[in-house]
């Protein structure tokens, strides 16, 4: 395997990760200022989608930024910037993926208890998309892949439970 293909494999590795990374966030942090009641309005939800997602792109960025002067010795590269910012794309468009959600939801009319329901179901059907196509990549069958999407999703369906049961 060429060394550019390596490092391609690599980036995208780093770019879901940090994307099912950023939807297990937000599903936590939604879920939480939901069921406490940390919000009351649209307006109020949206801004913690956004700083949810700003705050974790930019503690990515500051965190790899700090650990490759520690590793490496040396600030990053153009490159590893490139790679990084790119990273932090992954993120942020979950984050975007949130707001849609949520925005659409509330344009079929749904309530707030209903639009934060529709954006936890879509944090959560991300899931199982990253789930089932890494499933479906790996040669399996589409019974299994849909078996690893469902417990890819079951992951941020613990996320809500965990915050239910011990009062978020």
């Amino acid at each position: 395997m060429s060394d550019e293909r390596v490092a391609t494999q690599r980036q995208q590795l780093s770019e879901f990760t940090l994307a099912i990374y950023a939807a297990i966030t937000l599903l936590g942090v939604i879920a939480a200022a939901s069921w406490k009641g940390l919000f009351v309005d649209d307006a109020e939800l949206t801004v913690i989608i956004i700083a949810t997602t700003v705050t974790v792109a930019v503690a990515h960025l500051w965190a790899s930024v700090a650990a490759h002067r520690l590793v490496h010795r040396k600030p990053p590269s153009r490159a590893e910037w490139r790679e990084e910012l790119r990273n932090a794309a992954a993120i942020l468009v979950v984050g975007g993926l949130a707001i849609a959600a949520f925005i659409i939801s509330g344009m079929f009319g749904l309530d707030l208890t209903g639009e934060v329901f529709v954006t936890l179901v879509m944090l959560i059907a991300v899931l199982f998309v990253v789930g089932l196509i890494g499933a479906r990549r790996e040669g399996r069958s589409w019974l299994v892949a849909l078996w690893i999407g469902l417990l890819d999703a079951s992951i941020g369906i613990a996320v809500l439970l965990a915050k239910v049961i011990f009062g978020g």
